[in-house]
């Protein structure tokens, strides 16, 4: 809880400095996002915890942008914390998706869940882990997909994000630059584990070049 009262009584602006450039396009969830003022991520802070104690084991905001509408309608704000954990190797985060209507001064977030981050020693920019799996699985998967990668396009070579495939078993992974930047050439790749396969073994995972079906 120290560490939460700590932030609370700093202005989320020092944390908003310490933001890479990189994360901009994954963790503004919004157009013409701008910075949620202090007062309003304390609110926000000061809610979950009620909810989600283990929020106190963060040192605070990462990320607290809005999207403010006009009268009549829906303000639109997106938290994102430092990790409070670690569970198999991967660093997990809170992070909140909050509304309130545009005459309130109240923030509901009733969209709350983690997100990891997972550091490679091949890479600076911190895998966005979106699925619940180990960090030793992790590297196997990164490693099968990099291989498929390689054989198509040996151009972006940074992982960005690893999910779980909604409709299938299996994993995407995203590629982008160093920066972590994605781009309308991002290549995208699905790992699937073998039947019978070790999931920290990459040669038991299945990786090709993911193409979604068209619309």
């Amino acid at each position: 809880m120290a560490k939460l009262l700590r932030f609370l009584l700093v202005p989320v602006s020092v944390f908003f400095c310490s933001i890479a450039v990189a994360d901009e396009p994954h963790d503004f969830i919004v157009p013409e996002a701008v910075p949620l003022p202090d007062d309003e991520v304390r609110q926000i802070t000061v809610s979950l915890l009620e909810h989600y104690p283990q929020l106190a084991g963060s040192p605070g905001a990462k990320l607290a942008s809005a999207y403010l509408s006009s009268p009549g309608g829906t303000d639109a704000a997106t938290v994102i914390y430092y990790p409070h954990t670690e569970r198999r190797g991967v660093k997990v985060a809170f992070q909140a998706h909050c509304r309130r209507p545009y005459e309130s001064k109240t923030w509901a977030c009733n969209d709350v869940g983690t997100r990891g981050y997972l550091q490679l020693a091949s890479q600076q920019f911190e895998v966005r882990v979106l699925a619940n799996i180990s960090a030793d699985a992790a590297l196997a998967v990164v490693e099968a997909a990099r291989r498929a990668r390689q054989t198509t396009d040996p151009g972006s070579d940074t992982v960005v994000t690893i999910s779980e495939h909604p409709n299938i078993d299996g994993y995407i992974v995203l590629w982008g630059n160093s920066q972590g930047m994605l781009s309308d050439t991002t290549v995208t790749t699905l790992v699937q584990l073998k039947a019978g396969g070790r999931p920290t073994n990459p040669d038991d995972w299945q990786a090709s070049i993911f193409k979604p079906p068209a619309p």
